[in-house]
Order: C-alpha cells, then sequence, then structure tokens
C-alpha cells in the first residue's frame, strides 16, 4: 500500500546454505541444488537456513576467525572444482578456508588456530597431503596476529 505517494518497500528475504542435520529430507530449491552441483558440492548434503542481519553479522565475524595468532596455509589450485574439494575435506570448527581468483589458478588459504605444542611443519603437512592429491601447488604458510574489532552502524 503506498503512503503519501512512496510506494512500499520490498522486503529482503535472506538464505543462507548450511551442513543439512541428520534426518532433515527438506528438498532444495533446484536453482539451489544446481548452483552447489556447478561448484562441486554435493546437494544433498546442504539446506537452506533463513539469514537476518545479526547472522550476516556473526558469519562475517566468523569469517575473519577468532582473535589470537593463526597459522594460514596457502595452495594454489588449477581448477575450481578441486579447491572446493579441498575445501570441503579439511575445513572443520577449527579451521575456516578463504579463496580468491588469481591469473593462473585458484588461492586457497585455510587458516587455523596456532597450536604452540605442534610444529608449524607437522600441522601443515595435514593440509599439503590433501592438497596435492588434488593437484594443487604448495605457496606455504603465513603465521599471523589477528584482533578483532567489531563496530556497528545502526541506520
Amino acid at each position: 500500500m503506498e503512503l503519501f505517494g512512496q510506494k512500499p518497500q520490498a522486503t529482503k528475504r535472506s538464505l543462507r546454505v548450511v551442513p543439512r542435520a541428520p534426518g532433515d529430507l527438506t528438498p532444495l530449491d533446484p536453482a539451489i541444488a544446481e548452483a552447489l552441483r556447478r561448484a562441486g558440492l554435493d546437494p544433498e548434503k546442504f539446506s537452506v537456513a533463513p539469514g537476518d542481519a545479526e547472522t550476516a553479522i556473526a558469519d562475517a565475524v566468523a569469517g575473519v576467525g577468532p582473535a589470537g595468532a593463526q597459522v594460514a596455509h596457502t595452495f594454489r589450485f588449477l581448477r575450481l572444482a578441486d579447491a572446493l574439494r579441498a575445501i570441503e575435506q579439511l575445513v572443520d570448527a577449527d579451521v575456516a578456508a578463504h579463496i580468491s581468483k588469481a591469473g593462473d589458478g585458484w588461492l586457497v588459504a585455510f587458516e587455523a588456530k596456532a597450536d604452540p605444542l605442534v610444529d608449524e611443519a607437522t600441522a601443515h603437512a595435514r593440509f599439503a597431503t590433501v592438497a596435492a592429491a588434488l593437484g594443487a601447488e604448495d605457496r606455504g604458510t603465513i603465521r599471523r596476529t589477528l584482533a578483532v574489532n567489531v563496530k556497528r552502524t545502526v541506520r
């Protein structure tokens, strides 16, 4: 309904792809299932959940990673499908992945919390074994310390 000559604003419907819960048989929208297949992922392993502003902020902060010392294990993949397979195999509750397009392939950085009790070479071997099996070139590791500050602007 128009008020004072203004058109009503459509509400945005936000969805996010999440791992499918055990026993969840809800069918995916065919467009979402096809997009997951094109990305090399099995649509049977995923479902959709409503997204909102609070979830988007939490997801953005979670994507940065936890505060503290981290080690990024970096690899170059020639094919996107191989990069996504490595991500599917290696990402868990303690490991985040960032992917970017490079001129000569796809760069993937797997970020894990630095463990002072584990040698970096030993920790890197876990990632390198999976990446090498998928034809990736090892680009090494980077150690960094991260401080997360969240500033929220309300409009």
